[in-house]
């Protein structure tokens, strides 16, 4: 490879580099933008750094995005990659329902259901939504 194409390529990785940090560090400080969605397979689901994406039919649901405001300050205390490498790996290593994360975000749910969110979410016992197929 050409020493001036490296270079090139190296200016652009290093500004694009730059222009993640500034654009995290941005929606770090800022409340998350709120996208509202036609069907999807979520209820709702919070992906720093972009925002928190809840389907229209959830639109009002104040508990549903309560639950996805504290991911966001999750994220906002950790920073994106390890708030991304600490979900992933607690989702590993406890599951959905057991996750630390998961259950700090379930701070509204009874104490049966912070643990059994599956369950409670399927049964209509959370308080945040009501799915018979959630995570089917």
């Amino acid at each position: 490879m050409e020493k001036t194409t490296k270079r090139v390529l190296i200016t652009i990785g290093v500004i694009g580099l730059v222009a993640l940090i500034v654009k995290n560090e941005q929606a770090k400080k800022n409340p998350p933008k709120i996208i509202l969605r036609e069907g999807g397979r979520y209820n709702a689901q919070t992906l720093p750094p972009f925002g928190i994406f809840i389907n229209k039919s959830q639109a009002n649901n104040k508990a549903l995005l309560e639950h996805e405001l504290v991911h966001w300050r999750q994220y906002q205390k950790a920073g994106l990659l390890p708030y991304y490498f600490n979900y992933t790996k607690e989702l590993v290593t406890h599951g959905y329902d057991k996750m630390p994360m998961e259950i700090a975000a379930r701070a509204n749910e009874s104490s049966h259901c912070k643990t059994n969110y599956t369950q409670c979410v399927r049964k209509g016992k959370s308080k945040t939504i009501f799915n018979p197929t959630f995570r089917a």
